[in-house]
């Protein structure tokens, strides 16, 4: 939580996952980011199963230390499921609350069908000014009214960019970091308790561990690497847009090849794309203003994208846990709960999607004559004319 606290972004992503172990439960979780888009594990709470009563215990005890983050209105991100969208309501009930956009479109997809409507929704969340969503949303309530009247009995504030806190400094419409929590403790999942517990701490220790020593190298006043790489890119790009200059001071009129024209106030750190303000990292007009004036990038960055911001995060070391042979006899003696399998075979996979895309397996091919159907021991030779060797690719011009 001191993590969270000294270096990462007021963001939370909250969700839970089934155990796989012999009595089965729930294991709920909260997460949140660094500079780097790296996931922060924040804490767990171990339950019979995911519901309104447990979510509610488990965020009261996390609201001490996160209502210590120095920018409030923590933002949640979850799929709001079984009780999680009251919980949050009634412990942070000024904060924003958005919805996984990765869950609404799987809703949305079963209930109303066509690549255009999907496609409709899509553009409508990803917008980042409001008049951009309005007029996505016409155009589906001239499609389809039903599928309009769905989207908009869901709040929009919590599934579209143009209504996103910008004190964020994260642009997310999905819980995918949370996502990646649950398949990185995937293993840890099937463990025994006790066991899950231990190999849990592990876990976190080495993340912070090997985050802290990864850093050690970077430069002190410096943008962190992916930060640096996404800037690399948007200044590859400078050919792509015209500066008209400062039509005041230090305000730019940026022209793309489209003839969109974009409104960079370098003094107040916005544009009028919305994107700067709401990530806390210039934008690719704001970079073409920038690159005028050869800035200090980190001036115009977010604290969160520093070098020194990230060494803080990951400064404190961590307690570890003490092993079995020392915690101290139980007063109490606690019954293992009744075993109750269900009928079939277990399940290992989630269930897919009715539009998913499945893995094909490929045919395999004899590794002789590159020819399906057999393989080298029975391999008669391959059809007339064929050459089992692929050509090398010229790396010299002819002369």
């Amino acid at each position: 939580m001191r993590a969270f606290i000294n270096g990462c972004r007021n963001v939370v992503g909250l969700d839970g996952c089934h155990l796989k172990g012999k009595y089965g439960g729930c294991l709920l979780s909260a997460t949140a980011l660094d500079g780097q888009n790296g996931l922060v594990p924040l804490g767990i709470m171990i339950c019979k199963n995911e519901c309104a009563e447990n979510w509610f215990l488990f965020l009261k005890h996390l609201k001490p230390r996160l209502d210590e983050h120095p920018v409030q209105g923590i933002n949640f991100i979850s799929d709001r499921q079984k009780g999680l969208r009251e919980a949050v309501h009634k412990l942070f009930p000024t904060s924003p609350h958005r919805f996984c956009f990765r869950h609404m479109y799987k809703n949305f997809k079963s209930h109303f069908k066509g690549s255009k409507l999907h496609t409709m929704f899509w553009n409508a969340a990803k917008a980042y000014k409001a008049k951009h969503f309005q007029a996505h949303m016409d155009s589906m309530m001239v499609e389809n009214v039903k599928a309009f009247e769905y989207l908009m009995g869901e709040n929009p504030k919590s599934w579209c960019r143009a209504f996103f806190d910008h004190n964020s400094s994260c642009e997310h419409l999905s819980n995918n970091f949370s996502e990646s929590f649950n398949n990185m403790i995937a293993k840890i999942r099937e463990k025994p308790l006790c066991k899950l517990v231990l190999m849990y701490g592990q876990l976190v220790m080495g993340l912070f561990y090997n985050r802290r020593n990864a850093c050690v190298g970077w430069d002190s006043g410096d943008l962190v690497p992916s930060a640096k790489k996404l800037l690399k890119l948007m200044l590859k790009k400078l050919g792509e847009y015209k500066v008209a200059g400062a039509v005041a001071d230090k305000v730019y009129e940026v022209t793309s090849i489209h003839s969109s024209v974009f409104t960079v106030d370098l003094n107040k750190k916005t544009c009028s794309c919305v994107q700067w303000q709401l990530r806390g990292f210039p934008c690719q007009h704001a970079v073409c203003a920038l690159q005028q004036i050869r800035p200090n990038w980190i001036q115009y960055c977010a604290k969160y994208y520093s070098v020194d911001n990230y060494k803080i995060t990951y400064a404190e070391g961590m307690i570890p846990l003490e092993g079995p042979d020392d915690w101290e006899e139980p007063r109490v003696i606690i019954v293992p709960p009744l075993l109750i399998r269900k009928q079939g075979r277990p399940r290992k996979n989630r269930r897919k999607a009715y539009d998913e895309t499945l893995h094909e397996k490929k045919p395999r091919c004899c590794s002789k004559c590159k020819q399906p159907g057999h393989n080298k021991t029975t391999c008669g030779g391959g059809p007339i004319g064929s050459n089992s060797t692929k050509k090398r690719i010229r790396l010299e011009v002819d002369g």
